[in-house]
């Protein structure tokens, strides 16, 4: 079932299925709210929430919305497309973060929406003329155990796409607990080297100690040996060079609640953040706002600046299709 709704200036979609309660706002469409059951049957929040909707203009964090054209850092806001110079505004330490005022997450969407058997599925448009000329969709498809997200974007001229879903999630339920109790494994153990400011470094790392998640772990043991690191956690982006819908990118559990959830794309990088950072602005569930109470998994396209022949592309050329999914499956 699908119901529309106003949430002060915004436009809220509501999809409820059998196992999945989702909001999705028109603001960046973004995910407002995404309920899923616990072992018991009992739906609560499995994802961060600002009290406040106001507080989504101010979203500093770019919470659970539609992150890009290009997700991640881009060292001194520069960047170069076929001997083409863009400079873009510089919003993190003098470099530019998802995509400084281009940002998706701030802007506005047009939508429409199909109730359906198998899935229920909610578009959201956007064309953006700022610096480039290109048309925007994002596809939530709903399904009663998993979000389906499909990105396709057509540019006018040839630029760099990396697209992904700024998702904060907690299994817990209901922001009942943090993170650290949650299990998490990834399917690879091949980090990028970041400098001080998250920059990649154009070099790849085999983690066997700290970084490595391939054998699934307690996440709070890697907090733990990070608290002295200036990161305060993990922020840090995961090379899947032979990545495919096939195999999971993230697996994450919590035993409490019994809630599982695995992480999936077509895309070979995921940015993988223990919410390290947080902003003034009062979350549901929460007295305030705390770090460590999420688990980002942000799949995405290579970092700007890598080089390497077993990455996918991220120029798209002119009139050319971006067409790139993210599936989140609750288990």
């Amino acid at each position: 079932m699908i119901t529309k709704t106003k949430l002060g200036n915004f436009d809220l979609i509501i999809v409820e299925r059998e196992n999945i309660i989702i909001e999705l706002m028109n603001y960046g469409a973004t995910i407002y709210s995404l309920k899923t059951p616990d072992k018991n049957g009992i739906f609560e929040d499995i994802v961060l929430q600002y009290e406040n909707p106001e507080d989504y203009l101010n979203n500093s964090i770019y919470l659970n919305s539609t992150t890009g054209p290009i997700a991640g850092r881009i060292k001194n806001g520069i960047l170069e497309v076929n001997n083409e110079i863009y400079r873009l505004n510089k919003n993190d330490h003098g470099n530019t973060l998802h995509s400084g005022d281009l940002a998706l997450s701030f802007k506005t969407f047009d939508f429409d929406y199909n109730e359906g058997i198998d899935y229920d599925e909610v578009n959201f448009f956007y064309q953006e003329k700022q610096l480039i000329d290109y048309g925007l969709v994002v596809s939530y498809k709903i399904y009663d155990s998993k979000v389906e997200i499909e990105y396709q974007a057509k540019p006018k001229k040839d630029f760099i796409f990396s697209l992904t879903n700024h998702g904060y999630f907690n299994l817990s339920g209901n922001l009942k607990s943090d993170i650290k109790n949650h299990l998490v494994k990834l399917n690879t153990n091949l980090r990028h080297d970041i400098d001080d400011f998250l920059v990649n470094n154009n070099r790849i790392i085999q983690e066997e100690g700290v970084y490595n998640f391939t054998n699934k772990k307690r996440i709070g043991s890697t907090i733990f040996e990070l608290e002295e690191d200036p990161k305060m956690g993990v922020d840090d982006i995961f090379f899947y060079p032979q990545n495919s819908l096939d195999s999971p990118m993230a697996i994450v559990e919590e035993e409490i609640s019994g809630r599982r959830m695995k992480v999936y794309s077509t895309m070979d990088h995921l940015v993988f953040y223990t919410h390290n950072n947080v902003n003034n602005l009062g979350l549901k569930h929460l007295d305030g706002h705390k770090k460590h109470y999420a688990l980002c998994f942000e799949a995405q396209k290579a970092p700007y600046g890598f080089s390497d022949n077993r990455t996918q592309k991220i120029i798209i050329e002119k009139n050319q299709v971006f067409k790139e999914k993210i599936i989140f499956e609750f288990i």
